[in-house]
């Protein structure tokens, strides 16, 4: 079975949003294109695979509904905006 699945099981948790667009990508499925961010010196390499405008979501096994949490930022526009929307996340 899948690595991705292993962990998700081990750990006893359903799998994160980025651990299941990438196992639907690994079996041909298409997904919207996405880039997960640890930190925020890692927004500048968001444009390397996808352009702006993007949407920000926050990834955590403890945050189940993200909107209600505060953890999506919409049509976000350049590296400034999705530094300000990373540094609003809960």
């Amino acid at each position: 079975m899948h690595q991705i699945i292993e962990k998700a099981k081990k750990e006893k948790r359903s799998l994160l949003e980025t651990e299941a667009k990438e196992l639907l990508r690994e079996y041909g499925i298409p997904v919207p294109d996405f880039e997960l961010i640890r930190s925020e010196g890692e927004i500048s390499k968001l444009t390397e695979n996808i352009s702006y405008p993007v949407v920000m979501k926050i990834v955590s096994p403890d945050i189940i509904h993200k909107s209600d949490a505060g953890g999506v930022k919409l049509n976000i526009k350049d590296e400034k905006e999705a530094k300000l929307a990373y540094q609003d996340f809960p």
